[in-house]
C-alpha cells in the first residue's frame, strides 16, 4: 500500500502545481499581510478575500515535534519512527511537516532546517525539512 496522496482541488491546486516545480507557495492577505495556511477561501486573521500565492524561501527553524512509532496506516510502515514536527518559516508561518533525513534521536527543538522534497505517486511532491549542518 501507498502513502496517502493530497485532494487537489481549485483552491489548493497552485500550491501542488508549484509543489511539482520544487517550489513552496503559501497564500498570503494583499489586506493584512497575514499568511494563510492552509488554504483558504479567506484570511484568518480579517476575513479579507484579496489573497494571493507568495513563494517561501524554504528555511525554517523546528518549532515543536513528536516522534511517531507507529505507521498511522501501511504505507507508512518502512518510515517509522519519524518526526511529524512543527516548523517556523523565515518569513513567519507555522506548518506541519515531517522532519527527514536525520536520526529522529538527533532533532531539537530550535535547529535551522531546510525545505526538501518526498516524491509520492502521480508526480506529487510533498514538502519536508531536513536540518542543516
Amino acid at each position: 500500500m501507498s502513502k496517502l496522496l493530497p485532494d487537489i482541488d481549485d483552491l489548493t491546486r497552485p500550491f501542488w502545481d508549484a509543489a511539482r516545480d520544487g517550489r513552496l507557495v503559501m497564500q498570503r492577505c494583499a489586506d493584512c499581510g497575514a499568511y494563510v495556511w492552509h488554504p483558504q477561501p479567506w484570511c484568518r486573521a480579517c476575513y479579507g478575500q484579496n489573497l494571493a500565492w507568495q513563494q517561501l524561501s524554504g528555511q525554517a527553524e523546528l518549532f515543536t515535534y513528536s516522534v511517531v512509532h507507529y505507521a498511522p496506516l501501511p504505507g507508512y510502515a518502512d518510515d517509522v519512527p519519524y518526526v511529524l514536527a512543527t516548523v517556523r518559516l523565515a518569513e513567519g508561518p507555522q506548518m506541519m511537516n515531517n522532519i527527514v533525513g536525520c536520526d529522529w534521536q538527533q532533532v531539537r527543538i530550535g535547529q535551522r532546517l531546510a525545505l526538501c522534497w518526498e516524491e509520492r505517486a502521480g508526480g506529487i511532491r510533498v514538502p519536508q525539512f531536513t536540518p542543516l549542518p
